[in-house]
């Protein structure tokens, strides 16, 4: 009985001294969303290598929402998971729009004691539906992928127990219709509402 009665009570101790850097709730972000393609009138010549450069159409808004909870160590550490919807689009492309479910789980770190946090991260969309380009002639519609990767590059001020203010770069890491990948920017807002009634 006293062994239960120790593990319980250690627990406890544990759960209290994790609960204060622990934290969960929404977020809410701006979202301006773009496609990449290689840009193949451009050739970019260095080191006997010859690659196509890039470019981007034009961007559209979007909200996204969701939730998020981030771990923050002592020492300035964060380790963070977003999952999140959003639609990407563009005016080049009509009225095309990708829907998407985005998980992207991120580390962190304080810069110079400043609240200032940069963070990286690498996750997955699960898209929601297909376009159908019918009206685009530079897209095949037939090469749609339902799953694509991200990475993630973003700076983060947190105001402890109040919330935190963010912005960066979502980059595609595979095509999700014929030679297209997505891009965004972003700045938005989470709210740790767990702290609120500490």
């Amino acid at each position: 009985m006293k062994k239960i009665f120790t593990l319980l009570a250690f627990g406890f101790i544990s759960f209290v001294g994790i609960s204060q850097t622990l934290e969960f709730g929404p977020l809410i972000q701006y979202h301006r969303t773009a496609f990449r393609f290689e840009d193949k009138s451009k050739i970019v010549v260095g080191d006997n290598n010859i690659n196509y450069g890039t470019k981007t159409t034009e961007s559209d808004a979007h909200i996204a929402f969701g939730g998020y909870a981030a771990y923050y160590t002592e020492n300035t550490f964060s380790y963070a998971v977003d999952l999140f919807y959003v639609s990407i689009s563009s005016p080049n492309y009509g009225d095309n729009t990708f829907h998407s479910i985005n998980l992207l789980p991120t580390v962190g770190a304080e810069l110079w004691n400043t609240h200032l946090h940069a963070n990286v991260g690498i996750g997955a969309g699960f898209f929601i539906n297909k376009p159908s380009f019918e009206n685009v002639q530079d897209v095949e519609p037939d090469n749609f992928k339902s799953i694509d990767g991200l990475l993630k590059l973003a700076l983060q001020y947190r105001i402890k127990n109040v919330l935190s203010i963010d912005g960066g770069v979502l980059y595609g890491l595979s095509y999700i219709v014929d030679e297209q990948k997505r891009f965004h920017f972003y700045i938005g807002t989470r709210i740790p509402v767990n702290l609120f009634f500490k």
